[in-house]
């Protein structure tokens, strides 16, 4: 059998094993933690489930046929979840003035139907050029700026605007169909995952702590572009001073269950911009979005930006002061908290800022070192299902 190594048993690596062994290689998956699952992982409360990182895959046909495969059934968004807030001295669904949506409205649309390549991003353009560009100055505040640090933790005065807008204008991307999950969140997922490389195969190593020295056949790296940084730093120096390149970015995330629930805005959940000077960048109204999971109402707020370092040092207690203090500021709101789950993220995610784009553009690895991970093609776990697919593809062409 064709052999093959992949390091880093994480969303990337599962999935990317389980198609390279379907093609007929012999994979041998090394992670480094006791468990696989990578930053994924569901907590069952007595109060409900409490997701570690995502709470769910965006719902394309790649990722319908993966649960189905896998023979997951999946458990799809409440009616409620279609309700999206912004906050701008309250939560709205609509966070611009009558006048502000008169400008956005004449100054984007016109383009957008009739001259739509010329929303195209140029080359190191960062969002924040883009948006005040093409939307004006309100719309880049109250819409781009808390849709995008939501998603990428990071300030859109840094972002790169061909990596985020650029797929867009791409003619083969995937539909979008809402989102989709497990009945017990996405732990369904790993362990069926896992369960079914079992059967095909796949020899999973726990606890891996040694180098590439150790490991034979090709070898793809699905880790974080810090954590390969450091594996390849012996082996291949310039692979390595590359990945150092890339800047990344924390995050703190806050599972919370309270008392009462807030039934003033049900909905996904709330952006909050950057620019206002809260700590939280999204909040995520878990009740409102999977129905039938949670016997208590519960919350997860996304912390992070510039002083998210200094909020990685702070006491859980510390943290949920802080939420408290914004949760009334921002909800209106002072319910007791019944349950907490904090879990901070230190670099732990890319930021796709214009470095990032510049490293991408010139980076180069050996025929038999392959890199498989978050910073290479979009955030999310359905972009990494699509990048496993295709890498998976082009491996098994080179080795024939």
């Amino acid at each position: 059998m064709k052999k093959i190594s992949v390091v880093g048993a994480g969303f990337a690596g599962m999935t990317l094993s389980l198609r390279l062994a379907e093609k007929g290689f012999q994979v041998d998956l090394y992670e480094k933690s006791s468990r696989v699952g990578g930053l994924l992982g569901t907590e069952i409360t007595p109060y409900g489930l409490a997701e570690k990182a995502a709470n769910a895959l965006i719902r394309t046909e790649r990722a319908e046929k993966l649960f189905a495969e896998l023979g997951i059934t999946p458990q799809l968004t409440r009616e409620d979840s279609k309700r999206r807030y912004i906050f701008r001295g309250s939560p709205r669904r609509w966070p611009l003035s009558f006048f502000e949506s008169l400008g956005f409205v004449f100054k984007f649309l016109p383009v957008a139907l009739f001259k739509r390549e010329n929303l195209k991003p140029h080359p190191e353009q960062t969002l924040k050029s883009w948006g005040l560009h093409h939307l004006g100055e309100a719309p880049t505040q109250f819409l781009l700026e808390p849709a995008m640090q939501g998603i990428y933790a990071s300030e859109i005065s840094s972002l790169s605007a061909s990596l985020i807008l650029g797929p867009l204008f791409s003619k083969n991307r995937e539909k979008y169909k809402g989102l989709l999950t497990g009945k017990n969140g996405l732990q369904d997922l790993i362990n069926a995952l896992e369960k079914r490389l079992l059967e095909k195969g796949v020899r999973i190593h726990l606890n891996f702590n040694g180098s590439l020295e150790e490991v034979s056949g090709p070898v793809v790296l699905a880790t974080s572009a810090s954590a390969a940084q450091k594996i390849t730093a012996d082996l291949y120096p310039d692979v390595s001073s590359w990945l150092s390149k890339i800047h990344m970015s924390s995050v703190v995330s806050v599972k919370l269950f309270f008392d009462k629930a807030q039934e003033s805005y049900k909905g996904f959940g709330c952006l909050v911009p950057q620019s206002l000077g809260f700590k939280t960048l999204g909040i995520l109204m878990n009740s409102y979005i999977f129905a039938e999971r949670d016997q208590t109402y519960t919350e997860t707020w996304i912390m992070g930006g510039k002083d998210v370092e200094a909020l990685l040092q702070k006491t859980d207690q510390e943290i949920l002061d802080v939420i408290l203090s914004e949760r009334r500021q921002l909800l209106e709101r002072s319910d007791k908290i019944v349950h907490a789950s904090i879990d901070r993220w230190d670099r732990a995610l890319p930021c796709y800022d214009v470095q990032l784009e510049k490293v991408l553009h010139t980076m180069t690895t050996p025929s038999h070192l392959y890199l498989h991970g978050n910073y290479l093609g979009g955030l999310g776990l359905s972009k990494i299902l699509e990048r496993s697919d295709r890498l998976a593809e082009e491996l098994a062409k080179n080795y024939v």
